[in-house]
């Protein structure tokens, strides 16, 4: 996903609810990028995301969100991609649509900034923890409810097209310097867990997170971060091991400056499995 802060615009308006809010936020990217396989081409890419929220007089919250920019197969085979509808109140949050099951939702990705094709999450050695929420249709539905420093998830994934039904579990603990992520999804054929710890002081940010994927073996992760006023560079390193005991690695470095307004420079750069990729130029934000 990408990292860079969208800036909204919101419209407010009443009917018959406290309050109604449609916002749009986008961005846009400009700039090259290659691999150690093609030549550098131009890159560009835009995106818009529409957000749907409202207030009932009793304090309940609903809303929905639709992003423009998903993959057209996806959508093309029945997966209502960039589309999530919510419901929270003091009960707790409940999501439905293209978002996180409880194993993603507890665990913190390695990757830290963004690059215009991102090379330094996209490399063999990486892992986004989507666990097994790409099985069935890719419609999640998720409840979480935080209290204190303690937040907890249970997810659902129903079963399409004969696969099987998926239920995923998450737990979150915020300590201040450490935050610390336990999930687990299971299916009748596979079940995995995963841990992982994050935190930040004194502008460096760190991540490290560990999965036992079942059948597909086990994946390790570090990613290491500094940010000095403006600038922000990181750096990530994943290793998959398979139940035959081989190892499939990669490592990822980013660049990001920040210009204000909404504008960031973007160098991206990753490596893993024999590929290599690469990126730079702009991302303005909207």
């Amino acid at each position: 996903m990408k990292k860079v802060l969208l800036a909204t615009t919101a419209l407010t308006m009443s009917a018959g609810v406290a309050f109604a809010e449609v916002s749009i936020s986008g961005f846009a990217e400009m700039g090259v990028s290659g691999t150690n396989s093609s030549e550098t081409v131009f890159h560009q890419q835009i995106d818009v995301t529409f957000g749907m929220s409202a207030e009932t007089s009793s304090g309940l919250t609903f809303g929905a969100s639709v992003d423009l920019d998903e993959d057209a197969s996806a959508v093309a085979a029945g997966q209502d991609a960039g589309v999530a509808v919510y419901v929270k109140g003091a009960f707790g949050n409940i999501t439905l649509g293209d978002t996180d099951g409880g194993f993603d939702w507890a665990l913190t990705e390695v990757g830290m900034g963004s690059a215009l094709s991102d090379d330094h999450t996209s490399h063999a050695g990486y892992s986004g923890n989507a666990g097994l929420d790409a099985e069935n249709n890719g419609q999640v539905a998720r409840f979480d409810y935080s209290f204190g420093q303690v937040s907890v998830a249970a997810s659902y994934d129903v079963d399409n097209a004969g696969t099987d039904d998926i239920m995923g579990f998450g737990v979150k603990y915020d300590a201040g310097v450490a935050k610390v992520g336990v999930g687990y999804q299971s299916n009748d054929t596979d079940t995995i867990y995963g841990v992982s710890v994050s935190g930040e002081a004194s502008g460096i940010q760190y991540a490290v997170n560990y999965s036992d994927l079942d059948t597909d073996g086990t994946h390790m992760a570090l990613g290491l971060g500094y940010t000095m006023d403006s600038l922000m560079i990181a750096a990530n390193y994943g290793v998959y091991e398979s139940t035959a005991g081989v190892e499939t690695t990669g490592t990822g470095l980013v660049a990001n400056y920040d210009l204000g307004g909404g504008a960031v420079f973007q160098a991206g750069y990753g490596n893993g499995d024999g590929d290599t990729t690469w990126s730079a130029g702009m991302a303005l934000s909207f």
